[in-house]
């Protein structure tokens, strides 16, 4: 583990990891419970950004939720179309290279990564077998091909913990990967810490000739508005401790997720896109 590692970890608060009020890795009472029924809905890329070249049925993305789950990952998150939409604008960010998606629940920005030409693209969750077998579910309704041949892999992965074990799955092994992909997850403050330690010791550093090191997208939403600060901090931190130039690339209204949670309704409805990157030396 670098130092920098450590620090990020060491950094951590002591009550909030200790009482780990918001958790998503604290399970809750009802987590065995059997998941309701899984349903299909369908993410309709923009035509006007695909390539001619595509097939047409890759427009209509077909994706697999969870009728529940304790971890939230049966949504669609407004956060994940709006990076997909991104992607397809700016496939540049993907084109041959290796991606690696955190808490990817519905899997859509990994899937239109690959689309796009990524070479390797590594799609991970929690490692619940609901959310993993239905990650791979997902995978195989769009693109069975890839994820028999590898280019495509799902696999668990609980942030902070057998780094090592995921950074094996990267191109010939090397340990990190070009492009890091986090869409509403900073909501999760006590995750922060291992987060950052995820994404510090797994996104790829600049080379020693001058080669540019990779970068991490991370798309969210705020929606707590009272909490936004603390949202924000985690985009804070990556500047301040992994010493990542941050860049905003997207603020885009596009209506609020739950319609019945407190709120100003036009702050729950924004997302907010950032680029974090090593400094170009």
């Amino acid at each position: 583990m670098s130092e920098s590692t450590r620090e990020v970890v060491a950094g951590s608060s002591d009550v909030e990891d200790a009482l780990a009020l918001d958790s998503m890795f604290q399970e809750p009472e009802d987590f065995c419970q059997p998941a309701q029924e899984a349903k299909t809905v369908v993410f309709e890329r923009q035509p006007e950004l695909m390539d001619q070249g595509e097939e047409e049925g890759s427009r209509k993305v077909r994706l697999s939720l969870l009728g529940s789950h304790p971890l939230w990952g049966h949504h669609l998150w407004n956060a994940a179309k709006t990076f997909a939409n991104y992607l397809d604008s700016h496939k540049d960010i993907v084109q041959g290279k290796s991606v690696l998606e955190l808490g990817a629940a519905g899997a859509l920005p990994s899937l239109i990564s690959a689309m796009n030409g990524a070479t390797r693209v590594v799609i991970t969750d929690y490692p619940d077998p609901d959310l993993v077998g239905n990650i791979k579910t997902t995978v195989a309704l769009n693109m069975p091909q890839k994820l028999e041949d590898g280019s495509v892999v799902v696999d668990g992965f609980k942030w902070g913990y057998e780094v090592d074990r995921i950074g094996k799955l990267s191109p010939d092994g090397c340990g990190t990967f070009d492009v890091l992909i986090l869409c509403d997850l900073v909501f999760n403050h006590s995750e922060h810490n291992r987060l950052l330690s995820s994404v510090s010791q797994l996104m790829k550093k600049p080379g020693t000739d001058g080669s540019a090191g990779g970068e991490a997208y991370v798309f969210f939403t705020h929606h707590r508005p009272w909490l936004a600060d603390k949202d924000m901090r985690f985009i804070e931190r990556a500047r301040e401790e992994l010493g990542l130039e941050v860049t905003r690339v997207v603020e885009e209204y596009t209506g609020v997720m739950f319609e019945e949670d407190p709120g100003d309704e036009r702050v729950r409805g924004t997302v907010h896109g950032f680029r974090l990157a090593y400094p170009v030396a």
